[in-house]
């Protein structure tokens, strides 16, 4: 019998390989992300990029949630200040990838 919690965390893990592998397949660049989709696919692309990021800081940082809360609180809480920050900072990398472009964004504020 398979575990619920091993069950939700290979699908937890496994969701993003799919993506992953899916976007490179389409070529996600930053040109991609702000050209390419509506809006509401922009932000829901962006969050799903920044939530992994947060995440992994926290698997890395456990059990201090300090630089996953950093993150939550750059994108989060920033209003819509942040998101024409992120379109412009896409702007000038348009052919680099959309979330080696968000990790650099978020290391500036929130470390490493």
């Amino acid at each position: 019998m398979v575990r619920s919690s091993a069950l939700a965390g290979a699908m937890l893990f496994g969701a993003p390989v799919i993506v992953a592998n899916d976007s490179r397949a389409q070529g996600l660049d930053a040109d991609a992300v702000l050209n390419k989709m509506p809006p509401e696919q922009q932000t829901a692309y962006v969050a799903g990029v920044v939530e992994g990021l947060a995440y992994a800081r926290f698997q890395r940082d456990k059990p201090d949630e300090a630089g996953m809360q950093c993150i939550y609180s750059w994108f989060y809480g920033s209003g819509e200040g942040k998101w024409q920050a992120i379109e412009s900072w896409f702007s000038r990398y348009p052919k680099q990838p959309a979330g080696v472009l968000l990790y650099v964004l978020i290391k500036r504020e929130c470390g490493e």
